[in-house]
């Protein structure tokens, strides 16, 4: 059986939905906690626990707890803010069950035994934020991204505010991998802070997994502004993270200017490099253009893994 880990934040749920179709594969799915906006970032500052949305995205991505999950993804406002059910539910988990908050999300939602959701730190007290170095200066936590949607800022750099170690079953999940996926998703605010704990670095160093890239479809604009593939694989290798193999959509729809959920985006991500670790395909999803379509990467994903 072979073992693949997901490293990234809620961009990835189509990875894995993608992946769960692969049969004879154990699924990890490492999840960045330092989120700091909306509902997560509220229940952040009120109660004192690490981000639980990207969380929560990836466990409704492969709930097979129909109820539950459609009741996970509504929302309602409570004091001025609109909170996605999913994120009061399990904070509802954490605070009656503590570490084994986990195990219990598991079973209520029905997700799948071969698929695992490993926090990238272990403190669920984790307070840490990204720190984000940009041309117009510092910005603080992950949200600062989205609340300067419309600027194109030019990013630096990356950093976390306060020393977190990374988590034992993260660690322990990268090491046994036969692959690591990573992203797609947010690059700088979801993909990268799970790079930037304590030991993430030497134990990246030490795994023998094949490193596999998912190229985002669209450029955020205060994220990734003119971006090309090759802008991608460079934040990586610039880590020491190489890379195996590269999955970038060659399709492109006649829209522009695209508002997301969280931000607005820039233009299509276009492919300019021409070695043999690319595998360029119709990846989109044509009713969510900056998101990839699970079916459509499932085939390159299943060559690659099979």
């Amino acid at each position: 059986m072979k073992t693949v880990t997901i490293i990234g934040g809620s961009g990835a749920r189509n990875t894995l939905k993608a992946l769960r179709k692969i049969k004879n594969i154990k699924i990890n799915n490492i999840v960045t906690m330092f989120d700091s906006g909306g509902s997560t970032g509220y229940l952040r500052k009120k109660f004192g626990i690490y981000a639980l949305g990207d969380l929560r995205d990836r466990i409704l991505a492969v709930s097979e707890n129909d109820a539950l999950r459609d009741i996970s993804s509504q929302r309602i406002e409570m004091e001025g803010i609109n909170h996605n059910v999913g994120n009061l539910l399990l904070y509802s988990l954490v605070k009656e069950y503590d570490k084994e908050y986990l195990k219990i999300a598991k079973g209520i939602f029905r997700t799948p035994k071969n698929i695992d959701f490993i926090p990238i730190v272990d403190d669920i007290k984790c307070s840490a934020n990204l720190v984000i170095k940009t041309d117009e200066g510092d910005l603080m936590g992950e949200d600062s991204l989205d609340r300067n949607s419309n600027k194109e800022l030019k990013i630096r750099d990356v950093k976390l505010d306060k020393r977190v170690k990374i988590s034992r079953l993260a660690a322990d999940s990268i090491l046994k991998s036969d692959f690591l996926i990573f992203g797609p998703g947010d690059v700088y605010s979801s993909i990268l802070p799970n790079t930037l704990v304590d030991g993430f670095d030497n134990i990246i160093g030490k795994s023998k997994a094949k490193k596999i890239l998912i190229v985002n479809i669209m450029n955020k604009k205060s994220e990734t502004n003119g971006f090309k593939a090759s802008d991608f694989v460079k934040i990586f290798e610039d880590r020491g993270i190489k890379i195996d193999y590269i999955l970038v959509n060659n399709k492109i729809m006649p829209i522009k200017n695209i508002k997301g959920k969280y931000g607005n985006f820039s233009g299509w991500v276009e492919n300019d490099l021409l070695d043999k670790r690319v595998i360029i395909g119709d990846f989109i999803n044509e009713s969510i253009p900056y998101e990839h379509d699970p079916e459509k990467i499932l085939a390159s994903l299943k060559r690659i893994i099979k």
